[in-house]
């Protein structure tokens, strides 16, 4: 009986060792696609001087997403699969910079399963950053050009009725107009 008790408890003790395999939510096709910028991509936006400015795709990378990793891929880091990490699905970051300062100036894209986004944006000492779920409110015009499904948000300070940021996105040419403070970006077709 005491044979069978210690086989049993060390059974117990081993199973509890044995890693199990995570589960992952994986990114689909059409969820990696709504970010549609690919790399080396170059994108010419008009600022609010009238002046334009090409930002280029400077990263995009697909990963086992938590905010460590999330952390490494907007800021240029390896992005790897470490065990000692809780990943519960993958996504995809794509960063557009401009003026040779990755840091300083740039844009970030990252989008997970159900299309779960991620927007920042990074100016000099203007910093934006968005979470939500990417959807579409509808067809839209920007400069005269129509677009048929778009998402926009704009959010004015409910204290000053200021505006805060206005930005238009469409998942087959990506972002459209942005606009906070100032600054402002309005893509040339």
């Amino acid at each position: 009986m005491k044979k069978l008790l210690i086989l049993g408890m060390t059974l117990l003790m081993m199973s509890s060792c044995v890693k199990h395999a995570q589960v992952y939510l994986l990114l689909s096709e059409e969820e990696a696609a709504a970010i549609p910028y690919q790399m080396g991509q170059t994108v010419k936006f008009l600022n609010q001087n009238g002046d334009t400015v090409t930002y280029e795709v400077t990263r995009d990378v697909t990963y086992p997403y938590n905010s460590d990793q999330y952390l490494n891929a907007i800021n240029g880091g390896d992005v790897m699969h470490l065990e000692r990490y809780n990943y519960n699905c993958y996504a995809r970051t794509v960063i557009l910079t401009t003026d040779g300062q990755p840091y300083n100036n740039r844009f970030c894209f990252t989008i997970r399963p159900e299309k779960d986004f991620t927007f920042s944006f990074r100016f000099g000492d203007q910093e934006f950053d968005l979470e939500g779920s990417l959807y579409t409110t509808g067809p839209g015009t920007i400069n005269d050009d129509n677009y048929e499904s778009v998402h926009h948000q704009i959010l004015y300070s409910q204290y000053t009725g200021e505006l805060i940021y206005d930005w238009y996105y469409n998942e087959e040419f990506g972002l459209l107009y942005f606009q906070k403070g100032d600054f402002s970006l309005t893509r040339v077709p």
